[in-house]
């Protein structure tokens, strides 16, 4: 589910998904910007509801310019999640979260049962924008 758009066609086509590597670590510590973090759990009784979040998170215009311009994405299916994201709850107390780029510890954490997908996605790039003004 990861995405092979190359970056310069976004934020049009989507979502630019990176996956946990060496790069995209490398990345992360380049912009030191704080990181969305989706998780993709089919095992969980949230998984439809993270689904369809997932699915509306492109639509939001908002949303896909803030992740092109100045947030990483982080897309990380649960089988194949790091230790050190483990310990610090992810995949047992939160499925998406904006993590600090400094140690990868979560800044905010998102319910995805609290209420429609496209409120949820509104409330994500709520907060961004909220960071972006006080991170700069």
């Amino acid at each position: 589910m990861v995405s092979e758009i190359p970056a310069s066609e976004f934020p049009d086509k989507g979502i630019l998904w990176r996956g946990w590597t060496e790069e995209t670590l490398s990345f992360i510590n380049e912009k030191q910007m704080p990181v969305l973090l989706f998780i993709a759990d089919p095992n969980s009784p949230v998984w439809p509801f993270l689904r369809e979040i997932f699915k509306e998170m492109p639509k939001n215009g908002k949303l896909r310019q803030l992740l092109h311009e100045t947030y990483p994405a982080l897309y990380i299916e649960t089988d194949a999640l790091p230790d050190e994201l483990k310990l610090l709850g992810a995949g047992a107390t939160y499925h998406i979260a904006i993590l600090s780029p400094y140690g990868l510890t979560p800044m905010a954490t998102m319910d995805p049962v609290t209420g429609k997908p496209s409120d949820v996605v509104n409330e994500l790039v709520a907060i961004l924008e909220r960071l972006l003004a006080a991170w700069r």
